[in-house]
Parts: C-alpha cells; structure tokens; sequence
C-alpha cells in the first residue's frame, strides 16, 4: 500500500448510509476513533514499563463519550518484549507493532522476565500527557527505539470488532508502511496547531493498517468479526446490511444477495460469528442508533427510522432492551 499525504489527511465524515466498499475502516468510523498520545521513547540499557491504559489517566486529552483506550508500541530500532496481564509473551523485533485493543493492564521491557515500573518513574516527574520524546539511559547495553500510542475511542459503537480481537497481538508493518511511521514520529514530537487532529488520523491509520495485517495473519478455522470479513459471503450480507441498515432485511434477501444459500448464509454466521443474521442486524441498529444519539440532534423518531424502526415505540423498546437504558438516558450519559 502507498500513502500519500492527502490520503493520511483524510477524515471520516461519511454517515452510516453510504459505506464504502472498506467496511474496516467504516466501522472504525463508527467506534468514534476520538483523542490520541504519541510519544516516542529511545531507551538504553536494561528497563520495563508498565502501562494501564485507562479513559481515566487520559481524561484530559479525550473528549466526551470516550469509554475506551487503545494502546499499540512500534518497535523502530531493536526489540522488546511485551507480557500481558495473564503472563503470556510477546517478542516484538524492529518493524513491527505490538497492538492492546481492549485496553488491558501490559508491561514492556527488554527482557521477557524484567521487573517494570510506571512510566512516570522513569520520566523522573515529568508528565506523561505532555511528553512527545524521552531518552532513557538506565544503564549500558543495547538501544531500543519505541513510537508509543494511546488512542481513545467508543468501543460501545461497535462492540463486535473488539470482541474478535485477542488482548494483544502482533503484526510487521513491512517496508511499505516507513513513510507512515516516520511521519507519524514526525508529528507526535511537533505541538504546531491542528496537530492534535492529525495526530488522531496518524494514530488511527496506524490502528487501522495493524488490524488489516492481522486480519490477513489468522488461520483458517478462525472465527469474529474480522474472519467475517474474509468470508465472501458473509462479507457481502455485512455490506449490505452496514450499507442499509433500515432496509427490511431477511436472511433470504441477504442470501440472494450474496449468492448463497438460505441455509449456508445462516450457518456460516452461526460458526463465524456467532450468532444468526437477524440477530447481527439487530445489533447494528442499535449501535448505530447509539451513535446519532450522541452526534447529531436528532429526535428520537428520526433516528428509529434511519435504523429501521416504523415506531418511535418499537425502537425505543429495542433500544431499551439491548443497552438497559433508554434512548434519552443514553443521550444524557454520553454527553456529560
């Protein structure tokens, strides 16, 4: 893939009835991809971090109706380790990208076994919200390179990406994704206006392209949303009906659609993604309904019949039994 600067300038502004034909990147448009820290850390000799990533620690960079934190540390020179909160391991080598979707407490270090401690320790005081570069000498030895990240988003928007996602993994950005990266270095260190936008797009790209290569990475029998998308036809009844959601769907249109059967439609939802294609449909609305409560001012009828509902009755019984809240409840805890 080849980036060019208008494309890493682009910002996600399409509603919900016009997705494109990248059904990733307008979900991750959904999930409300919101505030970003960048930061890069250049540490010699023996050293481990350790990070929780939480809306709490980041309150003041995130803007409201962030309920979660990404976290991903790209190795730019030597290697580094990454243990995650049940003690499993991951090595991670220059060039690729260790990613923490669900926000879970991990430590990284230079060996698997180090004894970590806060960022903030070995920053000497010095706060963490607004450091855009460190260099750490804790001792002789090799040199690592890190650009760490944070980004917040709504997980709520799309809870079935994050599900599908293994609390960490790693991916090879590869030599086609340098230019990314050192532009991404290039801004985190910078605090000219507007940066902190781009910042957002830099981290989300980011994001973006390591979900794609381990989308492409998962074996065979895997299964989630992302293996969904690999899928050629569950993948086409999912474009649908993200394009569509208020359209009067059954699986047998969708399986007409998707040049399949009524009952292979419906089975390699089952095994895929776990649960049956009214169902998912189900869920869509709701989470897209969710998110023009919190974006738009919208009422309550208009947005029922943009996710399919003939009653502003009907949604908000829907809406209700899917969140515990209703809609005017949502609306009011989103925006405070």
């Amino acid at each position: 893939m080849t980036y060019t600067l208008e494309y890493m300038l682009e910002t996600p502004g399409r509603r919900f009835s016009t997705m494109s034909a990248d059904l990733l990147s307008d979900v991750l448009t959904m999930t409300r991809l919101t505030g970003a820290l960048m930061f890069r850390l250049d540490i010699t000799g023996p050293w481990g971090i350790t990070a929780h990533p939480t809306v709490e620690k980041f309150a003041s960079l995130l803007p409201p109706g962030t309920t979660h934190v990404i976290a991903f540390h790209v190795v730019l020179d030597g290697e580094c380790w990454c243990r995650q909160s049940d003690g499993s391991r991951l090595a991670v080598a220059a060039g690729q990208v260790v990613v923490i979707p669900n926000g879970d407490p991990h430590e990284i270090g230079d060996q698997s076994d180090c004894n970590p401690k806060p960022l903030v320790e070995w920053l000497g005081g010095r706060s963490v919200l607004d450091l855009r570069k460190a260099n750490l000498q804790t001792g002789t030895g090799s040199t690592v390179s890190l650009l760490c990240g944070f980004l917040g988003c709504d997980r709520r928007a799309f809870e079935p990406l994050f599900a599908s996602l293994p609390s960490g993994f790693t991916v090879a950005l590869g030599e086609q994704r340098k230019s990314l990266v050192q532009y991404a270095i290039n801004e985190a260190l910078d605090d000219r206006p507007g940066t902190a936008s781009l910042r957002v797009r830099l981290a989300e790209l980011l994001f973006t392209e390591s979900l794609r290569l381990h989308m492409q990475s998962l074996p065979d029998n895997a299964t989630g949303w992302l293996a969904g998308l690999r899928d050629p036809h569950v993948r086409q009844a999912l474009h649908a009906m993200h394009e569509t959601p208020c359209r009067d769907w059954s699986v047998e249109s969708l399986a007409r659609l998707s040049a399949s059967s009524r009952s292979n439609l419906a089975a390699r939802f089952r095994e895929l993604l776990g649960v049956p294609p009214m169902h998912y449909l189900t869920e869509l609305r709701m989470q897209l309904a969710a998110q023009r409560l919190v974006g738009e001012h919208e009422s309550l009828e208009r947005v029922a019949g943009e996710v399919g509902y003939d009653s502003s009755a009907a949604f908000q019984r829907a809406f209700k039994r899917h969140f515990g809240q209703s809609p005017a409840a949502w609306r009011r805890q989103a925006l405070r």
